[in-house]
């Protein structure tokens, strides 16, 4: 297929160029002329955008990658749809054997891929080595403190796990966190009481990001900076952020992309089973989530997840918080992408993903090319 007449980004920079792509992989890039019976798209006047990185999210369109391989499928599918090429399944609070099962889902689709869905990148774990006390829509009763023979009782032997989210001021945390990263594990930071300096400690160790900065974790004070001042001051982290404006103010959203920059900001949908669907009741963890409005809360009122799609967290960027598109893109594509070692994802350069999103003058989404 060749897509002509888009705005293409490459190399950090918005060009009139053509794209081609063969069999699932791009493979050129520039003024092309179509090969006799070459399928085209006219994408003019249209943004033609790397496929979305997602690299936390824990549910799509009533799938949950708890639920296991089928679900995990459906979200693989449906996600290829709103223009994500690749995404992390994220698991949350369990039981070891309901960790396990739903690791094992996620294991089965990593090793034999839908054959036209988004990829599957590994496991991120959000749970169980959690600070009760900042726990938001987690289970405190599947909460635990960290250690390498949890993580094993949970993992069992596979391979899939790519990110663990967890609380690093906890006893054995940093332990866990140099001993991950030695298995090419990402660590982040969430759902923690640390203070600034537990934050810089973690890093020394191999800790790489904060999951959905200034939610669940301690605030931003100027004579304590917290988790938040920390991942924004400590040039070694990423911070994922969670752009729907309900979540964070656009003047946060501002002020930590002003702070980190293109390179320092994964946007991530933190999305729950509502997600492309309506408002109304749904499920997390056993728990009901009532989403009005696009938000979802807990009945106690407390943030569950979101129902943030990945173009609409370039939207949002671009049109709430003020950020230049240029600023804001790879902040959804090759920053997510190269944060978990995602090679082939994220960019429009040869042999990178055949996944293209497509999005107007407005920043409305207007289609993929799979």
């Amino acid at each position: 297929m060749l897509v002509k007449n888009g705005l293409a980004f490459v190399r950090g920079a918005f060009e009139q160029a053509d794209v081609r792509i063969e069999n699932g992989r791009v493979t050129e890039v520039g003024q092309l002329s179509a090969k006799i019976g070459e399928e085209i798209r006219d994408a003019q006047g249209l943004y033609v955008l790397p496929g979305f990185v997602d690299i936390h999210i824990h549910a799509f369109g009533g799938a949950d990658c708890m639920r296991g391989e089928a679900d995990v499928r459906r979200m693989s599918t449906g996600l290829l749809q709103t223009g994500v090429a690749a995404f992390v399944p994220t698991t949350m609070s369990a039981y070891p054997q309901q960790t396990y099962d739903a690791l094992s889902g996620i294991q089965a689709v990593v090793d034999r891929p839908e054959a036209h869905g988004a990829a599957v990148l590994g496991a991120h774990m959000e749970a169980p080595f959690l600070a009760l006390k900042y726990k938001g829509a987690q289970l405190g009763e599947c909460l635990q403190a960290p250690s390498m023979a949890a993580y094993d009782e949970m993992v069992r032997g596979l391979t899939c796990v790519r990110m663990m989210t967890l609380a690093p001021e906890l006893p054995g945390a940093l332990e866990v966190i140099a001993a991950l990263k030695k298995r090419g594990v990402v660590t982040c930071a969430a759902h923690t009481a640390a203070l600034a300096a537990d934050i810089h400690a973690a890093a020394d160790a191999g800790l790489t990001q904060i999951t959905h900065l200034f939610n669940a974790q301690t605030p931003l004070h100027h004579r304590e900076p917290g988790v938040p001042g920390a991942g924004l001051a400590d040039d070694r982290i990423v911070v994922q952020m969670i752009a729907d404006g309900i979540h964070l103010h656009p003047d946060v959203l501002r002020v930590a992309a002003k702070c980190k920059g293109a390179q320092g900001v994964a946007l991530i949908s933190d999305s729950m089973e509502a997600a492309g669907l309506p408002d109304g009741q749904y499920d997390l963890g056993g728990q009901a989530v009532f989403v009005r409005d696009g938000a979802a809360r807990l009945e106690s009122g407390v943030l569950a997840g979101s129902t943030l799609l990945m173009h609409q967290a370039v939207r949002n960027m671009i049109t709430l918080a003020g950020i230049a598109p240029e600023e804001v893109i790879p902040m959804a594509t090759s920053t997510p992408a190269d944060s978990v070692g995602a090679k082939g994802f994220g960019r429009i350069e040869p042999g990178a993903a055949g996944v293209l999103a497509l999005m107007d003058g407005s920043w409305n989404f207007a289609g993929v090319i799979a």
